[in-house]
């Protein structure tokens, strides 16, 4: 069971008003200085949505809503493993989907949408969400387009990556949709992508066997027979998943050069995970396979920073995270160390199990519940300094500030206790020290969001001295503020 004892107490609210006019002055002249840049680079706008800690953080709703004035939406990194739960109307009716692999903008029939480079394409699931679509009487594919150097997710992929975990002395609490593995035969150069689907069967069949070799001396030393992989009849599938996709699949860096270089355009980027799930800047080894951090998934696109990038830090107004790794501001909960429920009645209850129930904190891919705790301000600067983002997106102000109203307050983490002495950045030598830091905790009193409040004017003091007390530490001009699950549940801010 989570224990994670934190005292409440009560503290002075920050003088932020002036701090804040300094950051948002800031931020507009940042705007302006890149719109001259693309001005006289004559390229496109580029949007780059970035989740700030572990992950479901409302990406896909972020996506979605700079997607309705964009003209191209890609998808970069990560696969099934990422749930993007996306809100949009379609004749006045409310549809939510979940979205594994398209990107969130392809809701939109004015959208091209392009899987990158970066993502490991599961073609079932692919396939099984591109007739949702059409369910709905939308049609996705006439504006979807693969890139050719795609990675390709294979069957043998997901028996492994259920076979790692459970070799594992200390699990990390994968999806086990076989993500780590595909990157790991990408890296190793033994990997499929797309474009290797439109060799001939003959070819396709050798390069699976030459492949699978190693794989299938583990599941025989395992005893996992029916997992032995037959490369032949996986190339005839395969193959034939080729035939089917041929005329989408495209060189995914000249498709994207045709909108990045043309200024009328605006690209929306989407990427997966979040920034301390990133392989190269996270909770090593309590991460994803890929890179989800900005320099990872503008590679994924097939963009780099040279087209100058407007990146949006997209976090919740409370923390939650699946899976293993370290937490700071988690809550007490019913959970085991494997994210698993410990059933309990209603009064007794932990902080945990109260935020996760009131939030609705379950995966959206695997349905484990979150673990949940107060935001943390002190991981949210590195994100920011990480990541290079431009402006931040902070969502279920609506959530929380009911939940404090019902629980009496909320707080956010303004430093650490680590290592006897108090600290203002995020350690990375926990793997080391074995030690999760100690928040240091500001409290603040609840409010109430109504239909009625369309602009940050209109919000309840409390809710804006929150955001405010969010800009002064983490410096970050929180200019999107998420008031509800759809894509126009968003309070833009004009600095």
């Amino acid at each position: 069971m989570r224990r994670n004892k934190r005292k409440k107490r009560r503290s002075p609210q920050l003088p932020v008003v002036l701090d804040t006019f300094g950051i948002h002055l800031k931020a507009k002249i940042i705007d302006i200085l890149y719109a001259l840049i693309r001005d006289l680079q004559g390229s496109a706008k580029v949007h780059l949505v970035i989740g700030a800690k572990w992950g479901d953080e409302g990406k896909g709703k972020m996506c979605a809503f700079f997607s309705r004035n964009a003209d191209l939406a890609i998808r970069a990194t990560g696969g099934t493993n990422a749930g993007h739960t996306v809100v949009f109307y379609i004749g006045g009716k409310k549809i939510k989907m979940v979205l594994h692999l398209l990107p969130a903008g392809v809701a939109y029939e004015h959208m091209m949408g392009l899987i990158g480079k970066g993502v490991a394409i599961d073609f079932d699931t692919l396939f099984e969400e591109i007739s949702k679509f059409e369910e709905l009487g939308i049609n996705v594919r006439d504006r979807l387009r693969i890139s050719g150097r795609a990675i390709v997710l294979m069957p043998y992929h997901k028996e492994l990556d259920v076979l790692y975990e459970t070799m594992r002395a200390k699990k990390i609490g994968t999806t086990k949709r076989g993500i780590g593995p595909a990157y790991e035969d990408f890296v190793r150069r033994d990997g499929l992508i797309v474009n290797h689907l439109f060799t001939t069967v003959e070819e396709l069949e050798q390069k699976i066997t030459e492949v699978v070799i190693k794989h299938n001396v583990l599941f025989r030393e395992f005893g996992m027979k029916e997992q032995i992989v037959d490369a032949r009849e996986l190339a005839e599938r395969y193959h034939e998943y080729g035939k089917k996709i041929r005329d989408i699949v495209v060189d995914g860096h000249a498709f994207v050069r045709t909108f990045a270089e043309d200024p009328s355009k605006t690209i929306v980027v989407e990427g997966a995970q979040a920034v301390f799930l990133s392989i190269a800047d996270g909770d090593y080894p309590d991460v994803t396979s890929s890179d989800s951090n900005t320099n990872g998934t503008l590679s994924g696109a097939h963009l780099s920073i040279a087209d100058v990038p407007e990146v949006t830090l997209v976090f919740k107004a409370y923390d939650s995270r699946v899976g293993m790794g370290p937490f700071p501001t988690e809550l007490d909960a019913h959970i085991d160390e494997n994210g698993v429920l410990i059933p309990y009645v209603p009064e007794e209850a932990y902080p945990g199990d109260l935020l996760r129930n009131f939030a609705g904190e379950y995966g959206a891919t695997t349905g484990r519940p979150r673990r949940v705790g107060w935001l943390d301000l002190i991981a949210l600067i590195y994100a920011v300094k990480t990541s290079g983002a431009r402006n931040g997106c902070v969502n279920h102000m609506d959530t929380l500030g009911k939940f404090a109203l019902k629980n009496g307050g909320i707080a956010i983490c303004v430093g650490y206790k680590y290592q006897g002495r108090i600290i203002r950045h995020y350690p990375t030598d926990y793997v080391a020290t074995h030690e999760t830091p100690e928040p240091i905790l500001h409290w603040y009193d609840g409010w109430e969001i109504t239909p009625e409040m369309k602009t940050y004017r209109d919000l309840p003091a409390n809710c804006k001295k929150f955001i405010m007390a969010i800009e002064t530490i983490t410096r970050l001009p929180i200019k999107y503020i998420g008031i509800g699950p759809g894509d126009n549940d968003i309070i833009v801010r004009k600095f």
